[in-house]
């Protein structure tokens, strides 16, 4: 990858996916990390000496870099896309916003307008093209996603079953940081509505697992994800695909790319 004169990003949230963005650009030198914006001064300014922090998230949009990354939550997101937008590109992992319909168009009128790009990453969803590709032609969209209660942000750590079982859009509300995978599908397939989601808690896992059921004209698909829990609502996975993928919109490079 050319390094010698590597685009600029910002990072809004630096928790496990943006401290391995910001580790990989550094180590790797494929991006300049420009600025942070996060809940943990401290640590950001451990790992990126002489990288400004940003307390107010209104002085973001104004930065001049190539692309903002988000990994933070919806309604950092909802606050701050649009201004974001309005000048540059942007990447974002927090999918729950979008299932907003007002918002989610005000997004692509902003992007139509500005001539900016919202990359949506896979993150942890395999098959996630495929889904895209083929939404034209399929008909029923069924995730089942099962994680140990703290990982669901529940208080009550011996909940076992299913805790949710409905649209996605549904799911959104009342898991929003939950259940990102559940909306990048639903955004990149049939919807948020037509998507019916089912969250299970299991006190006994300790993996973050997925299954996709996906069912259409000529079609039917079952996909079957897991991975180790991380700390929080991210497996160990989703960091490493979420380098990859600003690595792939920042390059410079003329090679083979997976598209």
């Amino acid at each position: 990858m050319n390094s010698d004169n590597p685009k600029k990003i910002g990072l809004i949230g630096y928790g496990m996916i943006g401290g391995a963005i910001a580790n990989a650009a550094r180590d790797d030198g494929f991006a300049d990390v420009a600025f942070v914006h996060g809940l943990d001064r401290g640590e950001a300014a451990e790992a990126l000496p002489g990288v400004p922090f940003l307390d107010e998230l209104s002085a973001i949009a104004d930065q001049d870099v190539d692309l903002v990354v988000e990994a933070a939550t919806a309604d950092v997101v909802s606050a701050i896309a649009l201004d974001v937008l309005a000048k540059r590109d942007m990447l974002t992992f927090t999918m729950t916003a979008f299932s907003n319909d007002d918002f989610r168009e005000a997004v692509r009128e902003q992007c139509r307008k500005s001539g900016t790009r919202l990359y949506i990453p896979h993150g942890g969803i395999l098959s996630l093209d495929g889904i895209n590709d083929g939404s034209s032609v399929i008909d029923e969209i069924k995730i089942t996603t099962t994680k140990a209660p703290r990982n669901l942000g529940l208080e009550d750590l011996a909940t076992e079953g299913v805790i949710y079982d409905g649209p996605t859009r549904a799911a959104c509300d009342v898991f929003p940081r939950n259940v990102n995978v559940h909306a990048c599908i639903a955004l990149c397939g049939i919807g948020f509505d037509r998507t019916h989601s089912i969250i299970v808690a299991d006190p006994k896992t300790t993996k973050m697992a997925h299954v996709i059921e996906v069912k259409g004209d000529g079609l039917e698909w079952r996909i079957e994800i897991a991975a180790t829990a991380g700390s929080g609502v991210t497996g160990v996975y989703t960091p490493v695909s979420g380098v990859n993928t600003v690595k792939r919109v920042v390059s410079q490079d003329y090679d083979i790319v997976l598209a």
